[in-house]
């Protein structure tokens, strides 16, 4: 049996409940809400039931509670299938407001929960006032109220790339000591906030140490070291928010989350919030004049110096720093070889898309000495430059023989026809 308290901290063990018992409060014209449809009003009470079902079983302290509550969190079918990301946050607050019409412990306790779990600010405040109202009201609180979620954190690393491209953090909790576990996860930072490629909940932190370390050693430039918990606060939020907009976006062909992903979400997002108070603030992103001015720089820097001194120059140096910035959302100095591959392997730099034979012409040779600027202007290391410039070397290669193509299409040699002279104007 489940163990709650009355408010008076007298222990209360309420009676087993079928889940039709529990759905004794029925629907009636208190439950219905604006735009609500019958199928929508009965798929919310069989939601609420089941959750209240499963708090009237489930067994143990805090940590199994958000075991459990983060499984339910994931709307996942047993054949894997989840629900899409907006009508779960719908459903959820549909229940979350149907529970707070129930007088019953059990559904205090899935209030509870979804005050410590909910990955939403608002339904994490929604569940906290309904459930305080019950309480006040008479309804027993749950053993574990006052603990629930209130983990220690044991310590915060990552291993990363000079580039910034790769982050595998982990981060280790305990309930002071108790149910000690470990979140590691796998970050491709290649495109904004970075896409989740692995995910792993384990309650041995050695072994996944173990793991992080092995990355250190892998010879791919990783190193590993500790990491602030604000900034690993930022890093998981902004990976797992920008793993929800782009995997729930048809129009982005990625490859597929991990497995568990769904069913690790809510938790570790409550682990983010428990790692500090705030998440670090966002690495500033150039608004346009700084844009303006690091393109200034480079076209009178020693890189830009074999360019030719035209307008196509600058319009193909404009449409360059526009792809990192608009399509790979990244910092036009932050440039790594998967971001090099992944913006000039574009269709949108190609030459029909382009329409510029001029710009078409250039481009490739802009790209080359926009890349190594970068390397410069950052510092990086000799191997880390070495490793960028051969990236860059194969993609501008693969849009130099495009536009070859174009040209020989066109029946001739590209060139640019414009005169010579400061490509500024």
């Amino acid at each position: 049996m489940f163990p709650f308290r009355d408010a008076a901290g007298r222990p209360d063990t309420p009676t087993a409940r079928t889940a039709t018992v529990v759905a004794s409060g029925g629907i009636d014209c208190d439950n219905r809400h604006m735009g609500d449809s019958e199928p929508d009003l009965i798929r919310t009470s069989a939601s609420a039931n089941f959750l209240e079902w499963n708090f009237s079983i489930m067994s143990g302290g805090p940590w199994s509670v958000e075991q459990g509550m983060t499984q339910l969190l994931a709307h996942e079918s047993a054949e894997g299938l989840s629900l899409p990301l907006a009508v779960a946050v719908q459903s959820d607050a549909r229940v979350i407001q149907e529970l707070g019409r129930r007088r019953t412990p059990t559904a205090v306790a899935a209030l509870r929960a979804f005050q410590a779990m909910s990955p939403v600010d608002t339904q994490r405040d929604l569940a906290r006032l309904n459930a305080d109202r019950l309480v006040a009201e008479g309804q027993p609180e749950p053993s574990w109220t006052d603990t629930l979620g209130r983990v220690r954190v044991d310590g915060c690393w990552w291993a990363h790339d000079e580039f910034g491209e790769t982050a595998i953090l982990l981060c280790a909790f305990s309930y002071d000591g108790d149910d000690p576990h470990g979140i590691l996860m796998l970050i491709d930072r290649t495109l904004g906030g970075g896409m989740v490629r692995e995910l792993t909940l384990s309650m041995d932190v050695d072994a996944l140490r173990g793991i992080l370390g092995g990355a250190d050693g892998g010879g791919e430039g990783i190193v590993s070291e500790p990491l602030d918990p604000a900034y690993a606060r930022r890093l998981i939020e902004d990976a797992i928010a920008t793993s929800d907009e782009l995997s729930e976006n048809p129009e982005y062909k990625l490859r597929p989350l991990p497995q568990a992903y769904r069913k690790m979400r809510a938790l570790t997002l409550a682990r983010a919030r428990a790692l500090s108070p705030a998440a670090a603030p966002p690495e500033p992103f150039p608004g346009n004049v700084e844009v303006e001015l690091l393109k200034r720089n480079f076209l009178d820097s020693d890189a830009a110096s074999g360019l030719p001194r035209t307008g196509a120059t600058t319009r193909a140096v404009d449409l360059l720093v526009a792809h990192f910035v608009e399509q790979a959302a990244c910092h036009p100095l932050q440039l790594g070889p998967r971001r090099v591959q992944a913006v000039l392997g574009l269709s949108s730099l190609g030459p029909e898309a382009v329409g510029d034979p001029d710009v078409v012409h250039v481009l490739p040779e802009v790209a080359r000495a926009w890349i190594s600027w970068t390397a410069t202007e950052r510092g990086l290391s000799v191997e880390a430059t070495k490793q960028l410039e051969r990236v860059a070397e194969q993609a501008c290669a693969t849009l130099g023989a495009a536009a070859s193509e174009e040209a020989a299409s066109d029946g001739g040699v590209a060139s640019d026809g414009e005169a010579a002279g400061d490509p500024r104007g």
